[in-house]
This record gives C-alpha cells, sequence and structure tokens, in this order.
C-alpha cells in the first residue's frame, strides 16, 4: 500500500512538474510574440508618420499655381508663343530684399521690404528664363531681361550729376542721364590727361556717363566709385552722343497686335513710311498722306522669324535705348530719319550716322532690315 501510494506521489509530481514547464514555454512564446507585435507596430507607426510629414512638406514648398500661371502667360506674351511650349523646370521659395524683387530698373526707388516670393526657371528646350516673384505672382519681374552688372551706382550716378549741374548752372532736376557704360580706363587720368599732367599707367576700372541738359549733352569719364570724375570735353566723334526725345515728339505706342513699327521719314523726296510688324508674321508698310492708301503693301514672314526678332530686342537690351534720339552731325542734310518703337521704347536714328550707333542697337537694327528684307 505504501509503495502505491508514493508510486502515485512521484508520478503526480512528475505530472505537476511536466505542466509546469509547458507552462513557462508558452508563456516565454507568449511574451516574444507580444514583443514582436509591439515593435512591428511601432515602426508602422513610425513610417506612417514620416510619409505623412513627407507629404505636408512637398504640399507646402509646391509653386502656387497662380504664379506659374502668371510667369508662363508673361513670358509667352513676351515671346510671342504658345505656353504650352513652355515648361516650369525648376523652382524654390525666396525672401527678397526689397519691392523690386531684388531686380531694380534704371533710376527705379524700391521701397526696403522683405517680399516672400518664389524664383521660377522656365524653359522651351532651347533657353531658359529665370522669373522673381512675389507670393502670389501678382509681381513678377524677368532676371534676365535685367543687367545688374550694368546698372550705373547711386554713388557715380550722384557724383556725376552734381558736376553736371555746376557746370551747366542747372538744377539736379532738369538733369537726365541717357547713357551709361562700364570701361576700363588705361590710365589714371581715365584717358583724360590735362596738358602737362602725369597719368599712372595703369587699367582703372570705371564709367562713361552721357547727361543730357535743357541745351546740352555732356560726356564724363569715372573711376569704379565716382570719386574720380572727369569731363570729356572733346568726345570722340565715332561715338553718337544721345538726346532724349521729348516727351510731346513720342509717336503713338503699338495696337496690341503690332509687336515693332519703323517710321521713315525725310531723304530726298521728303516722304514718311509706316511700317509695322504684326505678332503673326505679317508685315504691313504704307505711305503717310496717302489719300488713296494706293502704296500699302503687305507681306509676311514666319512666326518663327518674329519670336526670334523678339529675342534678338531682349537679348541685346533694345529697352536700354529707351526714348533717345542719335541725331545727324550739324550741317547734314537730306538724310533720312527712323524711328524704332517696340511695346516698350522708342528709339530714333539717321542713316548717315547709322555706322556709329552704340553696337547693340547696330545689331537690332540689321535683325529689322533682315525680317523687311525677307518678308515675302
Amino acid at each position: 500500500m505504501k509503495i502505491g501510494v508514493y508510486s502515485y506521489f512521484i508520478k503526480n509530481q512528475a505530472r505537476i512538474f511536466t505542466a509546469l514547464v509547458l507552462t513557462g514555454i508558452l508563456s516565454v512564446s507568449s511574451g516574444l510574440t507580444l514583443i514582436k507585435d509591439a515593435r512591428a507596430a511601432s515602426a508602422n507607426l513610425s513610417l506612417e508618420t514620416s510619409s505623412d510629414v513627407s507629404k505636408d512638406n512637398t504640399k507646402s514648398n509646391r509653386l502656387p499655381r497662380p504664379v506659374a500661371n502668371a510667369v508662363l502667360q508673361d513670358l509667352a506674351s513676351r515671346e510671342g508663343i504658345s505656353t504650352r511650349e513652355l515648361k516650369i523646370t525648376n523652382y524654390n521659395q525666396q525672401t527678397w530684399s526689397n519691392g523690386c524683387l531684388e531686380l531694380p530698373q534704371p533710376d527705379e526707388a524700391c521701397t526696403e521690404a522683405l517680399v516672400s516670393g518664389w524664383r521660377v526657371v522656365v524653359s522651351n528646350g532651347r533657353e531658359n528664363w529665370i522669373y522673381h516673384t512675389d507670393s502670389n505672382g501678382r509681381s513678377l519681374r524677368l532676371a534676365s531681361a535685367n543687367t545688374p552688372s550694368n546698372q550705373l551706382p547711386t554713388s557715380i550716378k550722384n557724383a556725376v550729376l552734381q558736376a553736371a549741374s555746376k557746370r551747366l548752372q542747372q538744377p539736379i532736376s532738369q538733369l537726365t542721364i541717357v547713357e551709361s557704360q562700364q570701361q576700363t580706363w588705361r590710365n589714371g587720368c581715365l584717358e583724360l590727361a590735362n596738358p602737362d599732367e602725369f597719368c599712372t599707367q595703369a587699367l582703372v576700372p570705371g564709367w562713361r556717363v552721357v547727361v543730357s541738359g535743357r541745351q546740352q549733352t555732356l560726356v564724363y569719364h569715372t573711376n569704379q566709385t565716382g570719386s574720380v570724375v572727369r569731363l570729356n570735353q572733346k568726345p570722340n566723334q565715332s561715338t553718337l552722343t544721345p538726346v532724349t526725345i521729348p516727351v510731346s515728339e513720342l509717336p503713338p505706342p503699338l495696337d496690341r497686335d503690332v509687336v515693332f513699327r519703323q517710321i521713315s521719314s525725310g531723304g530726298f523726296a521728303g516722304t514718311t513710311y509706316e511700317t509695322v510688324l504684326l505678332r503673326n508674321g505679317q508685315l504691313i508698310r504704307v505711305r503717310i498722306g496717302d489719300a488713296n492708301d494706293s502704296e500699302r503693301s503687305v507681306r509676311r514672314v514666319s512666326v518663327q522669324q518674329v519670336r526670334q526678332f523678339l529675342r534678338s530686342l531682349e537679348r541685346y537690351k533694345f529697352t536700354q535705348f529707351r526714348n533717345l534720339s542719335y541725331p545727324a552731325p550739324g550741317g547734314a542734310a537730306d538724310y533720312i530719319t527712323y524711328t524704332l518703337t517696340s511695346q516698350k521704347n522708342t528709339v530714333q536714328y539717321n542713316d548717315i550716322s547709322q555706322n556709329n550707333l552704340p553696337s547693340n542697337l547696330q545689331v537690332v537694327v540689321k535683325a529689322w532690315n533682315q525680317i523687311t528684307a525677307s518678308a515675302q
């Protein structure tokens, strides 16, 4: 009997021990499973959160549609092409340092205020254009149309105007800077040595500035800062000195569909012709005063030629000659005066002085002559 009880007790202990071992194994396994599930859940949560943040950042840095539309429409209008031919290839948010979006025009006063906006790059596959805009596209400027390196520094402008005002005995308000060009003078006298003056033989970076008054135009040479200003009393006759066209003598602005106009007048016959280039490639020439319109001619160039010509106006900075006239030499007669007008400005010159025009203006004149010569 004792042996039976003892045997039962031993067997029962073994069963209990086995049960405890199995329970422990199951507990450990469950714990590991819970830990694994918890880690997986944590990883999934982390990935989802990261993805949401990335999406939010992408959305906040996306170029607003009004800005994109404004840039594309402005460039399409400038180039005379469809917006479908243009593509925005890059953009980033900017904070411009002034109200001119850091692209001031000559003599423009800019509000000193920070402006949030965008820098946008547009391409047609061959050329790129860079725009500065405000945050909503209501204000935008084409960077490639602006030439910061050629903008006359304020210190030089002030120094030249003060010198001209003193010499002409006219208030600065009645003087106008009609031309300014960067130069590298060959000596310390800015190539304007006085008699018996010794000049240092060193290259001096500076500016050539033309100032127009009521009855006279002056040409000044300066150094890079405006601390040295010299009057060129015998300006090179091979370089024409322009004068500002009075507002009352400016021709009427162009119609919307006209991109360029030439008015030629004078010569032996004294006749006046008007030639206009339309955006669609039509080239129309009429004689002013022809009551029967008998000399009207209508020819055509390709739209691609029109676009190339408009790009030439931008590339060679036609706007820098805004409302300037390059007059004929004194005593000249029977010459033809040409008045060229774009959507932005007017320039006047004559046939006998054409070869002495500024190089950029000569290129524009040549491009226009090619348009008129190739029309059919």
